[in-house]
């Protein structure tokens, strides 16, 4: 391995600069690109493991773990200029790809499905463990911060609506025949703002370790997770219980919230019915692409719309036939 080839990647990209995969796969020649594709769709096709450990090495700068849950790892692979390197093979051409592939079989074949089995069913029993323990505690502290409140108005929250996928469907096939239902879009148009509005206002909260009564909209600072807070409309919260609401009932966050807080500030600002459906259409495109791309993380429209994952794909394709 030249020491110059290996220069280069970690300039490019030192400790504090963690490539993406896209920067990855570009910082390869054309020729070893591919054969690195090729590589990477054997190891998910053939083992089920994936590029899902990067690390950073003082002398090899980033290198990456293929492995399954828990970090069981197969290989790892380090990065050249003009190569790249696993299991002591330098790849450079289809030749050193098969001998590195036969490898990953010998390796694979060498208990790694034990190896794994044996892990996943370790953790998994801690898990438990852990779980039935923390479980019981909690439920301990809930019972001694309820002893003397009303427990009927502890943790109690009001979440904004999602749109109905029936409603998206008729707005959508009157729109495609030409009879835009007004009613109906202002109906679902404001279903999105109100719950992308609560949405936004409530994360920025959640980051500064506030909360927000759902009942008379007075802003509390949490002392600690657990903590009672006591709103005086006569409601009580703990933080840790209230983002829990928050989380299970897909309250829009995250990587989302630039998406959404773009349709709550151009909402009120649409006067026609035609640009109030252009931005509902842009809103919807985005959920059409987040559940499409399988991209990490909580699909948009499962924040926004009524139903299972599956359901919503259904529809979403069904309206993108309508386009």
């Amino acid at each position: 391995m030249r020491k110059d080839n290996v220069m280069k990647w970690i300039e490019k990209f030192p400790k504090n600069v963690k490539p993406t995969y896209e920067e990855l796969i570009e910082f390869f020649p054309e020729g070893i690109r591919e054969l690195f594709l090729v590589f990477d769709n054997k190891m998910a096709s053939d083992y089920q493991v994936y590029n899902n450990y990067p690390r950073f090495d003082k002398t090899s700068g980033w290198k990456y773990g293929y492995c399954r849950k828990y970090r069981v790892e197969l290989l790892s692979v380090t990065i050249v200029d003009d190569s790249f390197k696993a299991l002591g093979i330098t790849v450079k051409d289809n030749k050193s790809l098969n001998v590195l592939l036969e490898k990953c079989k010998a390796k694979y074949d060498d208990g790694y499905e034990e190896r794994y089995n044996l892990i996943t069913t370790a953790k998994k029993t801690n898990q438990m463990i852990r779980t039935k323990s923390r479980l019981e505690r909690e439920k301990k502290e809930l019972m001694e911060l309820t002893e003397n409140i009303n427990s009927s108005k502890f943790n109690k929250s009001k979440w904004a609506d999602k749109v109905s996928r029936n409603k998206l469907i008729k707005l959508y096939q009157g729109e495609a025949k030409g009879l835009l239902d007004e009613d109906l879009l202002d109906d679902i148009g404001y279903t999105f703002y109100t719950r992308c509005k609560q949405a936004r206002d409530t994360r920025e909260h959640l980051e500064k370790g506030e909360i927000i009564c759902h009942f008379c909209g007075t802003v509390h600072k949490a002392v600690s997770y657990t903590a009672l807070i006591a709103c005086p409309c006569g409601y009580y919260y703990t933080y840790r219980e209230y983002r829990r609401s928050c989380n299970a009932n897909n309250v829009p966050g995250g990587r989302a919230t630039e998406i959404f807080k773009a349709y709550t500030d151009n909402w009120l600002m649409c006067k026609s019915a035609s640009e109030k459906m252009l931005l509902i259409d842009e809103l919807v495109h985005e959920c059409h692409v987040s559940a499409m791309t399988g991209v990490k993380g909580r699909s948009v429209c499962m924040n926004l719309v009524e139903g299972s994952l599956a359901q919503i794909k259904n529809m979403l394709e069904m309206l993108a036939g309508h386009e």
